[in-house]
């Protein structure tokens, strides 16, 4: 349930004194990308879960039970093993060393060992284009469309050790949730520093009174935690796991078989068509932006439908890659 607004009052002195520390902070450094919260990845993985068969789903169990490298899936199995190992890649990102080599690997050994130990990997889980300009006409700031295809080549070789494939299973499940958030896919112009990007809405900051407590916060964070903090075997997770399956569920086959890149365009386009537009600006701290109630809700509506596709499609590349 979307919580009621405080009253306008109560919050303007404290975000006046916070949002010019943030707005001003937040501009020296960019901030690393999360994409969907734990909840939003474990929903995704639910869902994709239950759109498998019995025999795909014992191989997704059986790859990750021979492997030794993703340690939140010790004593674990089936379901609960696959939604820990979907959340490895944002843990090795935040050890990952912040003064990373940006180039992409060179070779498949050297894919093989990146992801294993997340080295050199924040930059897999984006790829930012400026909406101000057309999608295929400039360049991409990250590595999310050819860190997708390399792992989900790794994850359907079956020549490839099982660890190997055990850790590309990871990253295709976590890497294909981040391609459906809007804001791993986008970027626009940052006026408080010229000539640069907003880092996927990092830079941006905005106040949601119905939040609770209406702390600022960045814009990507903003829709990172739009699924929410259920745990799973909750009532409202498994409420909520339950309504993106029947929509899961709606979606058309033609959209469920088409490649990452695709994935990518479709963020792209919503963040430009919907995510930034709909930001009403702050007139009392210039360069930050108020979250209203519609907004909020089409932000949610917006969340469902991208875990719901990205769900199909991850049980579609799995069941692709894990067919003997």
């Amino acid at each position: 349930m979307r919580p009621r607004y405080l009253p306008f009052s109560f919050v303007r002195r404290f975000r006046q004194v916070c949002l010019r520390c943030l707005v001003g902070g937040l501009c020296l450094f960019s901030l690393p990308s999360e994409a969907w919260n734990t909840t939003g990845h474990r929903e995704v993985i639910a869902v994709a879960w239950s759109n498998l068969s019995p025999a795909i789903q014992q191989r997704v169990s059986d790859l990750l039970a021979r492997q030794r490298v993703i340690p939140n899936t010790r004593d674990l199995t089936g379901e609960p093993a696959w939604m820990a190992a979907a959340l490895w890649p944002d843990e090795l990102r935040d050890q990952s060393d912040s003064s990373e080599n940006l180039a992409p690997p060179a070779n498949t050994r050297q894919w093989i060992e990146r992801a294993r130990s997340g080295q050199s990997t924040r930059r897999w889980h984006f790829a930012d284009r400026n909406v101000a300009l057309p999608f295929q006409q400039q360049p991409v700031h990250g590595l999310l469309e050819q860190t997708l295809d390399e792992q989900l080549r790794l994850l359907a070789n079956p020549a490839q050790p099982a660890e190997v494939r055990a850790v590309a299973l990871a990253w295709v499940s976590h890497l294909i949730a981040d391609a459906h958030q809007p804001l791993h896919s986008a970027s626009r112009a940052d006026p408080l520093r010229p000539g640069q990007l907003d880092a996927g809405g990092n830079t941006v900051i905005v106040v949601d009174a119905g939040r609770r407590p209406p702390d600022p916060l960045s814009l990507h964070r903003w829709w990172d935690e739009l699924p929410g903090h259920a745990r799973p075997g909750s009532s409202r997770f498994d409420s909520e796991v339950n309504r993106l399956t029947r929509q899961a569920a709606q979606i058309s086959g033609s959209d469920i078989s088409t490649q990452p890149r695709l994935w990518i365009e479709e963020s792209f386009v919503i963040a430009r068509d919907q995510v930034y537009p709909g930001l009403i600006p702050n007139d009392e701290v210039p360069g930050s932006f108020i979250i209203r109630q519609d907004y909020w809700l089409e932000g949610r509506d917006i969340t469902r439908a991208r875990l719901a596709l990205a769900a199909r499609r991850l049980a579609q590349v799995v069941t692709q890659a894990l067919r003997e």
